[in-house]
């Protein structure tokens, strides 16, 4: 049954005798499945054995909704929520909604909504990694080594007034448990990443003016009723970003900003009790060209950390991606992500869960050497099947090599600083 025809099943299924669906209205049902087979070695022997895994990446079912008001004017809806529970069970299961979810206006001046979406920046992301995943340890790389992972569905950092003990990974450095004292600056939401699913935002998508298009958004402040009014931190997201895209051509920039997203520095390391706000933020450029049966995409990025007064954090990087249909339902893609090194003149980790071994092994202050060999490189090849227009098999192959004072890893398990970590299986996807 194609989205039409369900859309009409689902309006008439709603009917229900004294309450008449305007005509005006539609609603539709439809989704994506991605499940992965594959074998994984994390190269982790204390904390991890080499074994094969069966998950899903992303599968989602979305409802959306749409009443014209007329003048051009319409409102909608929409909730997409995960089916990770299909194959992992209810452990696995998320909420309703959990995914790109909303409500707006829309007319010919744009889209105005608010929901729980992913932010302009990650939309730019997007059109550069294409096909590849952003964070998921076989097809994924670009969201974890660029952007401190893909946080989805969060808000901003909130502050708490109890201790806890976290333990989150970080880009080029190994695991760090952090117990904070009840002082109103733990947080939470993952405030080092970008790439988010930005919950608790109000968005504006533009209309596409013949070939440019432009987005923003950003976040409301939820969390002000767990926060002093003593407090000097407030926490925001601010978040735009623009596109060109005309024939073979596409260019895109996004700049996103996090205002006080770094408490957890004000009671961590030789810094304690300097941080006292600031703003990190990101840049991100993606390029593209299609040529015959070619499609190229390269995309940089950068990200300054305000760590505490008086030091920053930096990192950047690029990737570069490409899809190749060779002839029929037979295509062929590559990807190649490398983080470089680290620079800056911090003493900590952003929040303190990003950046090298700098905060952590190197010591408080002895930091000069610490930006070294911080980077790692990441590649994937990939082939695929297309059995349909909507169901695509593949084979995949992906490797991240850390330098020798880096220890990203594919997701799964920790990485061993300067150690390599390998993901090679098969992966069905199918629309509906």
């Amino acid at each position: 049954m194609n989205k039409k025809l369900m859309a009409v099943a689902v309006a008439g299924a709603l009917a229900v005798p004294g309450v008449a669906l305007a005509q005006s209205s539609t609603v539709q049902i439809g989704g994506s499945l991605t499940a992965f087979y594959y074998k994984h070695d994390a190269n982790n022997p204390g904390l991890a054995q080499s074994g094969d895994i069966l998950e899903t990446s992303e599968p989602e079912l979305f409802v959306r909704g749409e009443e014209k008001l007329g003048g051009g004017l319409s409102f909608w809806f929409q909730c997409t929520s995960s089916l990770d529970g299909m194959i992992g069970g209810s452990a696995a299961a998320q909420g309703m909604c959990g995914r790109n979810s909303g409500l707006g206006f829309r007319g010919s001046f744009g889209n105005i909504f608010a929901g729980n979406w992913d932010t302009p920046q990650k939309l730019v992301m997007n059109r550069a990694r294409g096909w590849f995943g952003s964070t998921n340890s076989v097809t994924g790389g670009t969201g974890r080594l660029m952007f401190g992972n893909g946080p989805s569905g969060v808000s901003n950092p909130v502050q708490s007034m109890v201790s806890s003990t976290t333990t989150t990974p970080v880009i080029g450095g190994v695991s760090t448990i952090v117990t904070t004292a009840g002082s109103g600056t733990a947080m939470s939401n993952t405030p080092a990443g970008f790439a988010r699913r930005q919950a608790n935002s109000w968005n504006y998508h533009s209309p596409n003016w013949s070939g440019f298009s432009v987005n923003a958004s950003y976040s409301a402040d939820n969390e002000s009723t767990g926060r002093p009014e003593a407090s000097l931190l407030d926490p925001r997201l601010y978040s735009i970003g623009g596109a060109f895209s005309s024939g073979p051509f596409l260019v895109a920039l996004a700049y996103e900003k996090h205002d006080d997203y770094n408490p957890g520095n004000a009671t961590v390391g030789v810094a304690a009790g300097n941080y006292s706000g600031g703003s990190d933020d990101n840049w991100t450029l993606v390029g593209g060209f299609k040529f015959a049966t070619f499609d190229l995409r390269a995309m940089y990025s950068q990200t300054t950390y305000d760590v505490h007064i008086g030091g920053d954090l930096k990192t950047k990087g690029f990737g570069l991606y490409a899809d190749w249909a060779i002839a029929g339902p037979h295509t062929l893609r590559a990807q190649y992500v490398q983080q470089d090194d680290t620079s800056g003149s911090s003493v900590l980790n952003a929040s303190p869960y990003i950046g090298p071994l700098r905060g952590n092994s190197c010591g408080a202050l002895s930091n000069v050497t610490c930006a070294t060999s911080t980077g790692a490189k990441l590649w994937s090849l990939v082939y695929s099947y297309a059995f349909s227009k909507r169901t695509e098999g593949s084979v995949i192959y992906t490797k991240l090599d850390n330098d020798s004072n880096a220890a990203f890893s594919l997701g799964k398990v920790s990485a061993i600083a300067g150690t390599s970590q390998t993901s090679a299986g098969v992966a069905v996807k199918h629309r509906f």
